[in-house]
């Protein structure tokens, strides 16, 4: 059974044809963690974990949201709105039978506005992040973790925390960086990034990303297609979509030299051990 630990179905770019991408997900005996970026999303994933058994929900606040800046990606573009990190209304949330997870939470400067520095933004979204965290540990559930552009200071956060348990998701980085999540414990995320050719112009990111996968324990390896973003190469230029994944698995397998099944079999086993309130 395939599990794509982090997918997007509730955000509008499924707004049309949202039923016709879960059905599909459905006839292929698929699980999903739908994963939400601020209240109204993280609302929208219980509203869909409600509705569909296969389907689980993950509750938080991205650190996008913790001010308002322009977000130019290549599938997207939007204004992040600010929002503030309301305990209650997560905990109220993160309470639901159906949701398994807080976040997605981090850090995150890549995406800032050019009037705030690096020191300013990083200690609201620490404050905001360790506030996540502080709910998971009530409640005794794992963290979906963001990074981008900020990882020495998230291991650096995390080193300071008593224990933690969660994902960092869509991981990009080098294996000297993957290194220190997993000495914390931490499961890591691979998205359809790792299908990308190498670009001409800085092939070493690409290479250190697959050194990554191949170094990495399958015991400590989750698939996800963070969609509708990142859909991988065979699919470039669409809409991402859950069952895409099954792309993400195939890489694995192709990297490290074992079958398509195993990959399946094993990494659907560790969003299980991780993931301990999915029941299907």
């Amino acid at each position: 059974m395939l599990i794509d630990t982090h997918c997007h179905l509730q955000f509008n770019a499924y707004k049309d044809d949202g039923d016709l991408v879960i059905n599909k997900c459905e006839q292929e005996k698929m699980i999903l963690n739908v994963v939400g970026s601020q209240c109204d999303t993280s609302k929208r994933a219980v509203e869909l974990a409600e509705k569909y058994p296969f389907i689980f929900a993950t509750v938080g606040l991205h650190p996008i949201h913790s001010i308002s800046t322009e977000v130019d990606e290549e599938e997207i573009q939007f204004k992040s709105r600010e929002e503030i990190f309301d305990y209650e209304f997560y905990k109220d949330l993160a309470l639901h039978q159906k949701t398994i997870a807080i976040g997605e939470c981090g850090l995150e400067l890549y995406h800032l506005p050019k009037e705030m520095n690096e020191e300013t933004a990083l200690k609201k979204q620490k404050e905001i992040f360790l506030a996540q965290y502080k709910l998971a540990e009530e409640l005794d559930l794992p963290l979906v973790i963001h990074v981008r552009n900020a990882h020495s200071q998230m291991i650096e956060t995390l080193q300071a925390l008593p224990k933690i348990k969660g994902v960092v998701h869509c991981f990009t980085d080098n294996w000297s960086t993957a290194e220190k999540y997993l000495d914390l414990g931490l499961y890591i995320g691979f998205t359809g990034v790792i299908t990308f050719p190498a670009k001409k112009t800085c092939p070493e990111i690409q290479n250190n990303l697959i050194e990554v996968v191949k170094n990495c324990p399958m015991d400590r390896i989750l698939i996800e297609t963070d969609a509708p973003y990142l859909a991988p190469q065979k699919f470039r230029g669409e809409r991402c979509e859950p069952w895409m994944v099954a792309e993400v698995a195939e890489k694995i397998a192709e990297i490290k030299k074992i079958p398509f099944k195993e990959v399946v079999q094993m990494t659907g086993d560790n969003a299980l051990s991780l993931f301990t309130r999915i029941k299907y």
